[in-house]
């Protein structure tokens, strides 16, 4: 029985006649009979899946990578997929042009890649605004959402500033990372900051070195630092990879070595990691430097740690540090 005369969100030719639950029980599939048969034996046609990938996102569980790749060739389907070349799903090529196609296909991709980024530079600025916050706002799904505060982020930067506030006064905590990340690009380093180190104090213990890692990276500033000195009190990985980004001072290392634990655990970790060679993909990328370093008192300043706090992990982080001093310090 058609339960609609809107067309089907996978084939757009055929009327609803069916919807199939998804992960998001306020969105489920709204799909005629073969396309819905089709998803369920994950045997979508690459354009049915990039259609539903558009107002679904890829990340859903009968969409998601592990049986479809990034063009919507179905991986491990059920039952043979006849594909001509109208089933094809677009390309960035085709696509880049016109602005809410470009979208569209920002929203099917698991990442958001330079490549994309570069192709929606290329649009008006304000018009990209008034698309994106209206996608956000009609979209009940998260993922969607998220990628149009990526695109906040990575393309409008300050243009997106008002917004960026608005998002704030209404604040979701569903989507705190990713309006970090607009609010990195978009406000004055201190307003924004405020805002984002207000949210994270209402986090565990636990739950803190990870949540601030994601959302106070992209700031790079000695604000993070700071804040970090007052809200570390136990040691986390994440600690010194988001004080390795804000690019700290030698005498701001020596400061926290003198301070003790957790602190000087962190300022170890912090040196080591501006040495991420293959370790930290993310941390490498950034190449991130102790800098107005005295070069002349490293191996004095460790050694003096080191004497006072001769266990393994301080022994390794050290020889780390010690190898790698011309990559660390500047």
């Amino acid at each position: 029985m058609v339960l609609s005369t809107e067309l089907c969100e996978a084939c757009k030719i055929n009327s609803i006649s069916v919807e199939e639950e998804s992960d998001d029980e306020n969105q489920p599939y709204r799909l005629c009979q073969g396309c819905r048969d089709r998803l369920v034996r994950y045997s979508l046609k690459p354009i049915e899946w990039y259609n539903l990938a558009v107002i679904h996102s890829p990340k859903k569980f009968l969409l998601h990578d592990d049986f479809y790749d990034d063009d919507g060739e179905a991986a491990q389907p059920e039952e043979e997929v006849d594909v001509s070349d109208n089933d094809m799903a677009p390309s960035l090529e085709d696509v880049q042009n016109d602005m809410e196609l470009l979208l569209d296909f920002s929203i099917t991709r698991w990442f958001l890649d330079d490549d994309i980024i570069y192709a929606l530079n290329q649009h008006d600025k304000i018009s990209l605004l008034n698309s994106v916050k209206s996608r956000f706002y009609e979209t009940v799904n998260d993922e969607v959402k998220s990628r149009m505060l990526e695109i906040a982020a990575d393309v409008l930067g300050d243009i997106a500033s008002d917004w960026v506030r608005e998002l704030w006064d209404h604040y979701d905590e569903n989507f705190i990372i990713q309006l970090s990340w607009a609010t990195s690009s978009s406000l004055p380093a201190k307003e924004g900051l405020n805002y984002v180190f207000e949210k994270l104090q209402s986090l565990s213990d636990k739950q803190l070195p990870i949540s601030a890692f994601s959302c106070l990276h992209r700031f790079r500033s000695n604000d993070v630092l700071d804040w970090i000195e007052k809200n570390c009190i136990a040691f986390h990985d994440h600690w010194g990879r988001l004080a390795a980004l804000c690019f700290p001072t030698w005498e701001r290392m020596k400061t926290w070595l003198a301070e003790g634990r957790p602190l000087s655990l962190v300022a170890l970790d912090t040196m080591a990691k501006c040495a991420a060679i293959g370790n930290d993909p993310y941390v490498e990328r950034f190449k991130p430097k102790i800098l107005k370093t005295d070069m002349s008192e490293i191996n004095t300043v460790l050694d003096s740690y080191y004497e006072n706090d001769d266990v393994p992990r301080v022994k390794n982080k050290r020889e780390r540090i010690l190898d790698h001093k011309e990559v660390i310090f500047e």
